[in-house]
């Protein structure tokens, strides 16, 4: 980060507006709003900082809400969405469109940013609300369980099987559970194919299963 002070680093938006606030009709920024992720990365590359709020503005909400996921504290997460963004801004130049999309080429930064402050901190993620971390299972293989969770607002359970996964198998249920990102793009994102993403997907769904029934039928 102590480099960032010599490249003109754009002020991020204030998160609590950012993640509400829609590129406006007028103004500055509304010329940039149609433009495509790839033609905004690259006037970001050339310090275009316009075309840089528009994309942060574009992908700040659902990043947050993996980072949130995968953080399990609000604060954490808020801090690691301005890291990932600012590696964002000085990576622009980096980014090869031969190698993949502007899409997940940002939620691996994401998850690299997460998988760092993890592994540095040694964070675990504590018990947190469901509703903060609006985690919905697809209905690929347990939507009943969600249903079921919500229905019973049984928060603490879900957190702490989601927890108890490992991190590998963690990482998918958060991505796909955003309902952002498909399989292929998660392949992108975390460099495994898209049979092992799916096989740890519904192994991870049927460990999260036997977890929310052994400890609900515990609290009967």
């Amino acid at each position: 980060m102590d480099a960032t002070a010599t490249l003109s680093l754009p002020m991020l938006p204030a998160l609590a507006g950012a993640l509400d606030e829609p590129v406006p009709s007028v103004g500055s920024l509304a010329p940039l709003a149609t433009h495509s992720d790839r033609a905004l990365l690259e006037r970001v590359s050339h310090g275009d900082q316009d075309a840089f709020t528009v994309l942060y503005r574009r992908y700040a909400r659902p990043v947050f809400g993996v980072l949130l996921r995968m953080a399990g504290q609000r604060a954490l997460a808020e801090e690691w969405l301005q890291e990932a963004f600012t590696r964002v801004w000085l990576g622009a130049e980096s980014h090869d469109p031969s190698r993949g999309e502007v899409k997940p080429w940002i939620y691996t930064i994401a998850l690299n940013t997460a998988r760092t402050e993890l592994g540095r901190k040694r964070h675990r993620t504590p018990h947190v609300s469901i509703d903060d971390l609006g985690l919905e299972l697809p209905s690929d293989g347990a939507a009943e369980i969600s249903g079921r969770l919500d229905a019973a607002r049984q928060s603490a359970v879900v957190a702490e099987a989601l927890r108890e996964l490992p991190d590998f198998m963690r990482e998918v249920v958060i991505l796909r559970c955003s309902r952002e990102l498909s399989f292929a793009e998660i392949s992108e994102v975390t460099g495994a194919p898209q049979g092992t993403l799916k096989s740890r997907f519904h192994r991870a769904v049927a460990a999260l299963r036997q977890t929310v029934a052994r400890r609900q039928g515990v609290g009967r």
